[in-house]
């Protein structure tokens, strides 16, 4: 495979963020499978208290600038050049994980909530557009990539078709099904960070 190439830049630190927050997202996929409950299912927050869940919200927002350094990485690499479908595609793709990040935030106005309540049913309604739209860009970006042969054209439109399937129905179905498939999506994620480490200067 061909490596990324863009005479003065350099993002492999933008790589390295990626892989190490990707890793680490993965981890935390296993943590939460793993994690004794502290309440029954019927809370939002499961298997977190409200004090554990606002917590772990917090971190996941966070650890979705790390992901989104890859992004940026990506984009700084391909957008001298790059054509229209590229440029779209990574400004989606941008945007939409920033509002996942955004997601995450709001997640803890249901810490409190039950499953089926307003305020549950409000936050999982919020994660929909965001999804998309990052699937949409990464495929679009990922497609774009492709026709210049680049590496990292391959990696990032298995990201976003994984997005679709099986990404979106899992984590809108049983939590465990759903936690497997983001950590999954995760080290597809580490995949990206490492095609930018591999960028030659």
């Amino acid at each position: 495979m061909t490596a990324i190439t863009m005479r003065g830049t350099n993002v492999r630190p933008l790589g390295l963020v990626t892989v190490a927050a990707s890793l680490i997202g993965a981890a935390c996929a296993v943590v939460i499978l793993a994690w004794p409950p502290q309440v029954s299912e019927q809370w939002y927050s499961y298997p977190f208290d409200p004090t554990g869940y606002v917590v772990s919200q917090s971190f996941f927002a966070v650890h979705h600038l790390g992901i989104l350094a890859g992004l940026y990485g990506l984009a700084l690499v391909t957008w001298p050049g790059a054509g229209r479908m590229i440029k779209a595609g990574l400004i989606i793709a941008g945007v939409g994980m920033i509002g996942l990040t955004a997601c995450e935030l709001f997640a803890i106005t249901a810490a409190n909530a039950q499953v089926g309540t307003p305020a549950a049913d409000a936050v999982d309604n919020a994660y929909g557009a965001p999804m998309i739209g990052v699937g949409i860009g990464l495929v679009l970006a990922g497609a774009g990539l492709l026709r210049r042969k680049l590496a990292a054209g391959g990696i990032t439109l298995a990201l976003g078709v994984y997005v679709f399937v099986p990404l979106f129905p899992a984590v809108f179905g049983p939590m465990v099904l759903g936690r497997i498939a983001i950590g999954v999506w995760m080290l597809m994620f580490a995949a990206l960070g490492v095609a930018l480490m591999r960028t030659e200067r």
